[in-house]
Formats: C-alpha cells, sequence, structure tokens
C-alpha cells in the first residue's frame, strides 16, 4: 500500500500567484490595550474624590461635633450616638416627607412616561417623533431653580392662572403636596427617555407578528412590549429615585417649612448649625434607606414576576371576559391626546417665567405690564454677570475633565476584560446611585482636611461637577463604542496600526457624535447644579443656580429670570447648531442617539 502510494503522481493543483501578507502586528487585538490604561484615570480619579470623601463621611458620623475646636468633630472616642439622635422622634417626620417624597414622585413619573414613550416610539414618525423628543428634553434644559419657582407664579394669588382663570392655585403651595408637584414635574423627563429608549429598540415586526398570531392587542402589549420596555422602566425608576432621594431644592421652594427632608437637614447641619457628626450620621442613614428601597423593590419584582409566571392573569382573565374586537385604532387618539396634555404641562411653567421675564414691574410674579427692563438690566448687575462667569468656566473645565477621564472610561467599558469591566461598572454605578448631598459633603470634608491646596473655589467646583459627568460621559461612550463592530479595530491592528493609531484614527472619529452629545449632557448638569454648588463654593465663585436660589427667599428678581431664560437658549441654539453640523457629515443620529441615552 505504501509503494502503490509513493509511486502516485500528485494531484493538479492550480499554481497561484503569492500574496504577501501584512505583517502580523504583535498588538493582534487591542482590547487589553484599551481596558487597563483608559481605565486608570477614572479609577485614579473617583476614589480620590468619591470613595476617599464617602469614607470620610461614614468616619465622622462617629465622633462628636465640636463647634470651638480647631477640629470640626472629636473622634477620639467613636460612638453611634448621632445615628440615636438623626434616627429619634426629631428628625424622623424628615425621613418620612424624603421617602413619601420620593416613592410617590417616582411612581407617579414613571407611570405618566410609559405612555408618553410608548406614543413617540409606536405613533409618531419622522418629523413629529423628533418634536415630541424635542418636547419632553428641551424643558430640562430650562435652569432647574427657575423650573421650580415658575409654579409659584403660576398657582401664586396674582400669576396667570389666577388672573385668566380664576383658579387660585388649589392650595398646593407651600404644602407637601406642592413639593410633590414639583418633583414629578422635575424629574419626569427623566423617566420618559430611556423607556422610549427600550421600546424604540423593538422591533416593530414582533408585535405585528403577535397580531397576526391571533393574539389580541392587550396580550401583545403584556408579553411582547412590556417585556421590552422592562429594562427602560427599571432604568426610569432609579434616574427619578436617586436624585430625589437627596433633593431638598425643589421641597424648599414649592413646600416650604412644612416639607423637610433628610437634604435639607444635612444641608443645614453643616452649613448653619455646624454640626458636622449630625449631617454625616443624617447622610450615612440616607444612604442606607436608599439601598433598602432599592433591595426591597428588587425583592417585590422578582415576586411579582414569579406570581405573574404562575397564575398567568391573561389567561385567566380571558376565560372570564371576551374583551370585543375593535375595527379601529382606539388608543391611537387617546395617546395623542395625552401626549398634548403632557407637553402642555411640561412647557406651561417654561413658557410662563420665558413671558414674566418681560414683565415691567419692580417684583417678578406681579404682572404689571410689557418691558424690556429686565433684559437691559443684566449687564448692570455685576454680581449676576459674575455668577454667569463663574458658571461658564466650571461648566467648560468640569466637562472638559468628564470628557477626557470618561471618554476613556466608556472604551474600557466597552473593550476591556471582565473582572476590569465589572470593576469599573460597579465603581460608576456606586457614583450613580449615590445621592449628590452625600458626595457634596464628603467632598467638602476632603477640602476642609487638605487645607490651602485645595482651597481655591473653582478647583472645588469643577472636581465636585467632574465627578457624576465622568458617569454621564462614560455611559454614553459605552453605548456608543458597544453598537460598532470591533472587528473594525482589530483589522487596523493587523495591519500594523499602534493602539494609540487605532484609538485615533478609527475608535475616536466613530465615537465623536457620542463624545459630543455626553459633552453636552454634562456641560448642562454643571450649569444646573445647585447643590455641591451652595455647599462647596467660596467667596468669588457663586454660580447662577446658586446666585438665584438666594434670592428667592425675598422673591426672583426679574434679571435673574432674564439670564437664566437667556441661557436656556443659548443652550438650545448650540444643540441645533452642532446637530446641523453633524448632520452635514452624517453623523446626526449618532448625536442625537447620544443625548436621548441611546
Amino acid at each position: 500500500m505504501s509503494a502503490q502510494l509513493s509511486v502516485q503522481p500528485p494531484p493538479t493543483t492550480t499554481t497561484r500567484p503569492t500574496r504577501t501578507e501584512p505583517p502580523r502586528s504583535r498588538y493582534r487585538s487591542p482590547h487589553k490595550i484599551h481596558g487597563l490604561l483608559p481605565s486608570l484615570p477614572a479609577f485614579t480619579w473617583l476614589c480620590i474624590f468619591f470613595l476617599l470623601p464617602g469614607a470620610l463621611v461614614a468616619v465622622f458620623s462617629l465622633g462628636e461635633s465640636t463647634f470651638f475646636g480647631t477640629s470640626p468633630v472629636d473622634l477620639s472616642s467613636p460612638s453611634l450616638n448621632r445615628y440615636d439622635e438623626a434616627a429619634g422622634d426629631t428628625f424622623r417626620i424628615v425621613f418620612q416627607n424624603t421617602l413619601q417624597l420620593s416613592v410617590v414622585g417616582t411612581a407617579i413619573c414613571v407611570l405618566l412616561a410609559f405612555p408618553m414613550a410608548y406614543l413617540i416610539t409606536t405613533r409618531l414618525t419622522g418629523a413629529w417623533k423628533y418634536a415630541a423628543i424635542a418636547a419632553v428634553v428641551v424643558p430640562y434644559w430650562m435652569p432647574f431653580l427657575l423650573r421650580t419657582y415658575s409654579w409659584r407664579i403660576l398657582l401664586g394669588d396674582h400669576g396667570p392662572l389666577a388672573g385668566l382663570l380664576g383658579i387660585d392655585g388649589l392650595g398646593v403651595l407651600d404644602t407637601l403636596a406642592g413639593a410633590q408637584l414639583g418633583v414629578v414635574y422635575n424629574y419626569l423627563p427623566l423617566a420618559v427617555l430611556p423607556i422610549a429608549v427600550a421600546l424604540d429598540r423593538l422591533d416593530p415586526a414582533l408585535r405585528k407578528a403577535g397580531r397576526d398570531l391571533g393574539a389580541s392587542p392587550w396580550r401583545v402589549f403584556w408579553q411582547v412590549t412590556l417585556p421590552a420596555a422592562r429594562p427602560g422602566v427599571i432604568s426610569a425608576a432609579l434616574l427619578v429615585f436617586i436624585p430625589l432621594m437627596g433633593d431638598y431644592v425643589t421641597p424648599s421652594v414649592l413646600g416650604g417649612v412644612k416639607t423637610a427632608v433628610v437634604g435639607s437637614l444635612v444641608n443645614s447641619s453643616f452649613l448653619e448649625s455646624q454640626d458636622w457628626a449630625l449631617g454625616s450620621a443624617a447622610a450615612v442613614l440616607l444612604i442606607a434607606l436608599v439601598l433598602l428601597v432599592l433591595g426591597c423593590a428588587a425583592v417585590l419584582l422578582r415576586i411579582g414576576t414569579a406570581i405573574v409566571r404562575v397564575v398567568r392573569p391573561l389567561d385567566l382573565t380571558a376565560r372570564f371576559v371576551r374583551t370585543p374586537a375593535l375595527t379601529f385604532d382606539a388608543w391611537g387618539p387617546a395617546l395623542r391626546v395625552f401626549g398634548v396634555a403632557l407637553c402642555l404641562f411640561l412647557w406651561l411653567p417654561i413658557l410662563t417665567i420665558a413671558a414674566y421675564s418681560f414683565n415691567g414691574g419692580r417684583t417678578l410674579p406681579i404682572w404689571s405690564g410689557f418691558s424690556t427692563h429686565w433684559y437691559s438690566a443684566i449687564g448692570e448687575n455685576t454680581a449676576l454677570v459674575h455668577a454667569i462667569g463663574v458658571s461658564l468656566r466650571v461648566a467648560a473645565l468640569s466637562t472638559l475633565v468628564a470628557v477626557i477621564v470618561g471618554t476613556l472610561a466608556g472604551a474600557a467599558l466597552a473593550r476591556a476584560s471582565r473582572p476590569l469591566r465589572w470593576s469599573l461598572l460597579s465603581l460608576l454605578l456606586v457614583v450613580f446611585i449615590t445621592p449628590e448631598i452625600v458626595s457634596a459633603i464628603g467632598l467638602l470634608l476632603l477640602y476642609v482636611g487638605a487645607g490651602p491646596t485645595l482651597a481655591n473655589g473653582t478647583v472645588r467646583l469643577v472636581i465636585a461637577h467632574s465627578v457624576i459627568a465622568i458617569a454621564i460621559v462614560a455611559f454614553v461612550v459605552q453605548a456608543r463604542l458597544a453598537s460598532l463592530d470591533p472587528r473594525l479595530s482589530d483589522a487596523a491592528a493587523d495591519l500594523g496600526a499602534a493602539p494609540l493609531s487605532v484609538f485615533r484614527q478609527v475608535t475616536a472619529p466613530l465615537a465623536a457624535p457620542a463624545v459630543i452629545a455626553a459633552a453636552v449632557l454634562a456641560s448642562t448638569a454643571s450649569l444646573d447644579d445647585v447643590v455641591a454648588s451652595s455647599m462647596l463654593g467660596t467667596v468669588g465663585t457663586t454660580t447662577l443656580p446658586v446666585f438665584i436660589y438666594s434670592t428667592l427667599r425675598n422673591g426672583l428678581r426679574g434679571d435673574a429670570a432674564a439670564a437664566s431664560v437667556v441661557v436656556m437658549l443659548g443652550i438650545a441654539l448650540g444643540v441645533v447648531l452642532i446637530g446641523l453640523i453633524l448632520q452635514r457629515k452624517g453623523q446626526a443620529k449618532s448625536f442625537t442617539d447620544g443625548l436621548v441615552g441611546r
């Protein structure tokens, strides 16, 4: 057999010209390079300016405040006495108000946001769809304090509702109901966008297939649409609940002294009574309350899911209730009416404050005729002009830091190995779920301990604003990079490109629209920040929101309202110009997706 094989002629083959292979790069896959190295700035920045301040808050909560000593807290004999005081009967109503406003506000926001998101993604197309998204997003760009205070004008005794419609405000101002109205209004856009993104990812063919198989519209909704929207609903609940737990500005503006919350207790303990140990203990209890509510919600969600799978309520309902087949779309007109009403709810305060900025009277809430006096008075108010300059400077610097560090972190989240990716993701999520008031007082403790090193007010604010902005940029960039084909960077590496060249010539251009969108979100958050800016600013670094907040006790000045309207229009105009420029380059969709968190 071997002899026969040895004498057989070789098979006929076609000779092909040899192709010179490109040199195999030693950087075969840049994923490892795009893992540890880009994540180092985020790990370093957040460990120093987030984890370390958080640890200081926990440590200071164990001490006793020293009102006349060299140190604000005496840590010589640690104890839990301040926890007993914070959780006692005196401050129990504070935690009850916080929990009620947050849980009820989150539930109302999600219930209102779902129909609006469903309308945007399933009933609107083309220009109408983008117009509806803009109608939800643009009011959120109005300065936080202005859109909150506008309800005092709307529901006040001399407001447009009382003057034109004869409605007296229903007695909600300076009550818990007024605070509840304010938090729902302020955080509703945060609930609409993630649900809309989740629903937009659902293939419409799946709903059509369910109908073709004989399922009723109600069954298709429960078994196809709602499961697809579940991640968006959870994200919406988190986006609303977390900042609500630390918000004390809305309750103080619309709820008055009757609506004390944990955030106001922490703020007053540090800035007024100088009881830093009590404030630290209240902050730690706030974190514990947040984690407790989130844990209970996760358990209830699992239990509810298990019950639905066993009981199958749709099957039980079908046995006893016969739903008539509708020959027309009954939900379409109802959803459109609801969408118009929701947009009016979001825009009415914005239009009110914009109109009253042309009020010629000495006090803003009382209309005394049309005038542009307050716009011309902006330049005459040196403190206001200085506050605008500080806000723009801090926003620019914090956005620059966030874009650099956050973009690298987003690249690490998209390309790193699993252990590193999960470590960085966990750190960013902890930043995201921590109420801003807690991170603000932690930074205050760090700044006091650092002494002259961190005494500059602008540096303090830039660091504080960049912490949450880094998380925002990282998540937006990660979402964009995850949607790209990883073989593009692999191909560039195979052709001999170094990791830096791959990032500069392949990854960066493709991720640029998302980075720009993330920069817009980060700068908007900085321009709108009240909590950290009021606690960490120094003399000469008062931002525009803090300036406005300081004038609310005596009534909002017209020049401050006019300046805020100008800032909002500037942001909107800037976003439109960026969108037009990117549209000419064919990258407008990526920019829009980044703005809505897609």
